[in-house]
């Protein structure tokens, strides 16, 4: 969810009664190429349940996000030359040249289950999705497709069972402490379709969804992500992940909320009271 866009479409019930910015540490972005950092959402996600920068086992900084050498090598040295140029990683994917093994062990694995998260704080839980804690929940087409605009359906498909799994567990008046959903579709379509008018619709959705549902919440309504999305630069429609993060909340906070760190002492504060 991007701060922007949130501002730009004026959308109320996004905003709830405070929102802004959040910092995103160092320690949760690698380097795509040389001089060029970004965001990396499986760690962003464990500072966000933590309170705290990733695990120096999990910190990337030269990570490498390919296993072959040579295409490392090319895009590590020459690779912002071609920023501009998308489907780069779906062309080598379907050419064999996989995503690093570590890469795929951070972002598929329940990783932060084995960590201190605000979860950890509640007598009973729910959490729907969420990445690096909950076990990976993807929808796709049974014969598999590196074209991630064929995917973007597939999304909306995992945001409607999100939203149904969301109301099943408020209007069924669940027994939790702690509930935490997650969705991607804004993600999807902001690298894919930055700022056209179906990733507009899909703000509009959210926005909708979350009217919907603040009426049957009497507790702390938190919205955050671990990312917003800018235009990648030489595209249309390319989106990048952008240098900060977004959060709303439907109370008024006497607590500094600055950093993704800071959502843990904001949860952990709210489940003390």
């Amino acid at each position: 969810m991007s701060f922007d866009i949130v501002e730009e479409m004026d959308l109320k019930n996004i905003k709830q009664a405070e929102y802004g910015k959040l910092f995103i540490p160092d320690e949760c972005c690698w380097e795509l190429v040389k001089g060029g950092k970004s965001p990396w959402t499986p760690l962003c996600w464990m500072s966000i349940l933590t309170g705290d920068v990733p695990p120096e086992q999990y910190r990337i900084n030269r990570h490498l996000m390919y296993d072959n050498r040579f295409i490392e090598f090319i895009r590590w040295n020459v690779g912002k030359y071609f920023k501009f140029i998308r489907g780069k990683r779906r062309f080598l994917r379907e050419i064999g040249f996989k995503p690093s093994s570590e890469i795929k062990n951070i972002s598929s694995n329940p990783l932060s289950r084995n960590l201190v998260t605000f979860f950890g704080l509640a007598e009973k839980k729910i959490d729907f999705n969420v990445p690096t804690y909950s076990e990976v929940f993807r929808l796709g087409p049974k014969i598999k497709t590196n074209n991630r605009l064929k995917l973007l359906p597939y999304s909306d498909k995992e945001f409607d069972l999100m939203k149904r799994y969301t109301r099943s567990v408020l209007r069924g008046r669940a027994d939790y402490d702690l509930f935490m959903a997650y969705t991607r579709v804004l993600d999807s379509y902001g690298h894919q379709m930055y700022r056209t008018k179906v990733y507009y619709h899909r703000y509009e959705l959210m926005d909708l969804f979350i009217r919907d549902i603040a009426r049957d919440i009497e507790g702390l309504l938190l919205i955050v992500s671990d990312h917003g999305i800018r235009q990648l630069k030489g595209t249309k429609l390319g989106g990048e992940h952008s240098d900060h993060a977004f959060y709303s909340t439907n109370m008024s906070l006497d607590i500094s909320m600055n950093s993704i760190t800071d959502v843990y002492d904001l949860v952990k504060r709210t489940l003390e009271t």
